[in-house]
């Protein structure tokens, strides 16, 4: 990464801005700094950084649309940044690196988060080293910081050369949501980064040991919780690898209630279509391979009593949504 040099960085800013306006404000600034440092070279890079800070900071940061599965891979803001640029980016990821001060690290990854949810400056933050820069946020103390750093890494994580790089946190992220309190914000942050690094199927097999905690949250979070936790369960799903790892995890003996017809539609989609995938992916398995599960497993609670999970199933085709309806009856029919 390039440094910034002494107090030349505002005259890079300038050139190419054009123009008399630009010159007027290079001698405003001159003028400005004159009078609040009049001892020639007596000032540091640091205000400089705060003041390009503060005019990058106030654009808007992508938000869950910007960074679930769900979302086409490049449906990011397609249009060019608004006057942030690379060397902007280089400057903003020097001060992130270089204080210790949290409001302002929030600050700064606040402004790289918003950068990043433009596709030109996700491929300018990496090749600028800014991904480790980003990630080791994810060990500060300050939780406000974990999260805002985990928000940026969201938008980061819907570009796939970035995820090659960012694979290696894969872990951190996952301690951290074991860790974190139940239904926090920095849980939901680190599910909505877990959504986008599982959306192909390169890193799952680095996830499978968290599919029990998957379905704990699954059971036991907020509404919101569920959506986003559900949303990781279908990519791993998706994936005929992962069936027998899916399958043979402890799921809680509350997981049948989740098909109650009073549960949230968005909550009950996701659920039937990751279970029909299961099913469809189970009865390619059964052609093959015998496998024995434990009393306690997610193959027992759903398959183990056949009975009860269709009636759930029959229950829900008197649902009010027609795609609940239809996943229900794709269950049914793979059952018979």
């Amino acid at each position: 990464m390039g440094a910034v040099v002494g107090g030349k960085w505002p005259l890079r800013l300038l050139v190419g801005a054009g123009g008399l306006y630009a010159l007027y404000k290079l001698a405003a600034l001159t003028r400005h700094r004159q009078e609040e440092d009049p001892e020639p070279g007596g000032g540091d890079c640091e205000p400089k950084k705060q003041n390009l800070l503060h005019r990058v900071s106030d654009l808007k940061v992508a938000g869950d649309n910007a960074g679930s599965a769900d979302t086409p891979r490049g449906g990011v803001l397609a249009k060019p940044p608004a006057g942030l640029e690379q060397q902007h980016l280089q400057v903003v990821l020097g001060l992130l690196q270089g204080t210790s001060d949290a409001s302002t690290r929030e600050r700064a990854l606040v402004t790289v988060g918003n950068s990043a949810a433009f596709t030109v400056n996700q491929d300018f933050i990496r090749n600028l080293g800014g991904l480790h820069v980003i990630a080791n946020c994810l060990f500060d103390e300050v939780t406000s910081v974990k999260v805002k750093a985990m928000n940026v890494l969201n938008n980061l994580s819907m570009n796939v050369a970035n995820q090659e790089e960012l694979k290696i946190w894969i872990p951190q992220i996952l301690e951290i949501l074991e860790a974190t309190t139940l239904n926090s914000e920095l849980q939901v942050a680190g599910l909505r980064v877990l959504t986008n690094i599982s959306v192909t199927n390169n890193y799952h097999h680095m996830m499978t040991n968290s599919i029990p905690h998957f379905l704990k949250l699954l059971a036991e979070g907020t509404e919101s919780i569920k959506v986003q936790v559900l949303k990781v369960l279908v990519n791993l799903s998706a994936n005929p690898d992962l069936t027998h790892d899916l399958l043979c995890a402890q799921a809680p003996s509350s997981f049948l209630s989740l098909f109650d017809s009073c549960v949230n539609k968005e909550v009950l989609l996701r659920l039937l279509i990751f279970v029909a995938n299961l099913k469809e992916h189970l009865n390619l398995l059964q052609g093959s391979v015998q496998y024995e599960y434990e009393v306690e497993s997610l193959h027992s609670v759903i398959f183990g009593n056949p009975t009860l999970f269709f009636l759930k199933l029959t229950t829900l085709m008197l649902y009010q949504d027609n795609e609940v309806k239809q996943q229900a009856a794709k269950i049914i029919t793979r059952q018979s």
